[in-house]
């Protein structure tokens, strides 16, 4: 596998889903070995110079509700899984993302917009290898009774259940491989979710203020979607934690040649996970 950028840039722009505010990106095509990297270009009206952010998961400071990534300077930035997910599953390896304003756009909850934004410009094959990640020995972290695993596979797959049948929503589950080339149909429309039942708290806490039922599926406490389109895939809040994963794994850097089996998959559960892969070279080799 060879690594890749895009043939040009795209701009796109929505509402932040935490903060309620306008922010806008500017994903641009990079030289090789240059990977993600991000830079808060609102921050150089405060005097701030070169606000470069690394997509890595040591970057992460805050996976509760989103992951958060930030600098040494202070910055930071919410919500970046959406993005990181898009350019993973259309294998683009370099890209520079300019981007106003605290967060990534919510867009309409999933990572469709930035998949056609990618599949609109093209994409450019570039000529160095890119570098993979080769799990050698399983690892597993634990919340409670839910857990997340990475282990040895050929491929790059992810099996993931999710039990919310306390808040009225079937237990789901997903298979999903990267060999079949079906990310942006079968994964990228999947989108973010939310209960009825935890409006009270969401409010109480100032959280989610650019949610609504244009960006994000809301269900009542029998499992019934309140958005009048309904929804995308039987399976669809399944999907979307898939989906978070695979935003968040590609925080390694790298592409990543193993399994994944989890059960209540967060953001939280994904960066641990990678935490404790590199912990030590006898879980893993760079190819």
């Amino acid at each position: 596998m060879h690594q890749s950028t895009l043939k040009d840039s795209f701009f796109i722009e929505g509402v932040g889903v935490h903060r309620g505010k306008n922010c806008s990106v500017t994903v641009r095509p990079a030289d090789e070995d240059t990977g993600i990297v991000f830079f808060r270009s609102d921050r150089e009206n405060e005097g701030f110079k070169n606000e470069k952010i690394i997509a890595s998961y040591n970057k992460v400071e805050n996976a509760t509700m989103c992951t958060q990534i930030f600098n040494e300077n202070g910055a930071s930035l919410k919500t970046i899984e959406h993005i990181m997910a898009a350019l993973y599953g259309m294998k683009i390896s370099n890209a520079i993302i300019e981007v106003r304003g605290e967060e990534i756009p919510i867009l309409e909850g999933s990572a469709l917009k930035f998949v056609e934004k990618i599949r609109e410009v093209g994409i450019q094959k570039q000529l160095k290898p890119r570098k993979i990640l080769k799990v050698l020995k399983k690892v597993k972290v634990t919340d409670g009774d839910k857990f997340e695993e990475i282990e040895p596979f050929d491929d790059f797959e992810i099996n993931a259940k999710c039990d919310f049948e306390a808040k009225g929503l079937k237990t789901d589950s997903v298979i999903f491989n990267f060999s079949k080339n079906n990310f942006a149909s079968e994964i990228a429309p999947a989108r973010t979710f939310g209960f009825i039942s935890e409006v009270e708290y969401i409010k109480k806490h100032n959280l989610a203020l650019g949610a609504s039922l244009k960006n994000t599926v809301v269900y009542n406490d029998k499992g019934i979607p309140l958005n009048d389109e309904g929804l995308r895939f039987e399976n669809e809040s399944a999907k979307h934690k898939v989906l978070d994963i695979i935003g968040d794994l590609a925080l390694s850097q790298y592409w990543i040649q193993g399994r994944v089996n989890c059960f209540c998959p967060s953001h939280k559960l994904n960066n641990i996970l990678l935490r404790m892969l590199f912990a030590s070279t006898e879980n893993y080799e760079i190819l």
